[in-house]
């Protein structure tokens, strides 16, 4: 079984996690843009990795100041409450048309 110290692979998956899903047989270490990396330095295009990596990419620098921000000031808080950000969203979102009136 693989350790803090050891090596940790495709087959720690396997070992250590509840099989409900079955992941892609690499572990992907970094990313940026549509691409990440796995262990070995292999280059992929993330077409499913993430919910919102289609649309948002990895890392992208905004989001990541973004992150930081909002990470220094309140981490989460789940349905319970609302937060500003959310609301401030739902306020912009609700200026735009929807799609139906845009796209038909």
């Amino acid at each position: 079984m693989a350790t803090e110290q050891s090596a940790i692979t495709r087959a720690t998956f396997d070992e250590v996690i509840l099989p409900v899903y079955a992941p892609a047989e690499f572990i992907p270490v970094k990313g940026k843009g549509s691409r990440v990396w796995d262990q070995q330095g292999k280059e992929y295009v993330d077409f499913a990795g993430g919910i919102a990596v289609t649309a948002l990419g990895h890392c992208h620098p905004a989001l990541v100041d973004a992150l930081k921000t909002q990470g220094e000031t309140l981490w989460h808080t789940s349905n319970v409450f609302t937060n500003e950000p959310a609301l401030r969203l739902g306020a912009r979102s609700s200026t735009l048309p929807l799609p139906s009136a845009c796209c038909s």
